[in-house]
């Protein structure tokens, strides 16, 4: 076992993800490196619902760990998750308003542009 995956797991070694770092060196060492960091929940949350069409999908055993990781991350770092653990309503007004100030101030420079 990996001393850093397992700190990082604060020694819950029933969530130790074997299975990814025995097949997935490349996620196993990207979890590590991204623990604690704005980069995890996105990275969590493309390895569970990929955007890409030419993906096939995870064996069931890297699926579960790839969950329960994303599961007990939530949990232990719940102010740095924001992926599925947040409020879905919220997001959608977040960028509604975003959209929203983007149009009134294009709008706004047409109007300077055009008088």
């Amino acid at each position: 076992m990996n001393a850093k995956m397992l700190e990082l797991l604060e020694g819950d070694a029933s969530k130790y993800p074997k299975f990814i770092e025995a097949n997935f060196p490349h996620i196993f060492e990207k979890l590590i490196e991204y623990w604690g960091t704005h980069q995890m929940a996105p990275y969590l949350d493309e390895l569970m619902m990929s955007k890409r069409t030419d993906r096939q999908g995870f064996p069931p055993e890297a699926a579960t760990e790839i969950w329960t990781i994303s599961s007990l991350y939530a949990k232990l770092r719940p102010a740095e998750d924001k992926g599925l653990g947040t409020d879905v309503w919220q997001t959608d007004v977040e960028t509604a308003h975003s959209d929203w100030k983007e149009t009134i101030f294009s709008k706004d420079a047409e109007s300077k542009d055009q008088g």
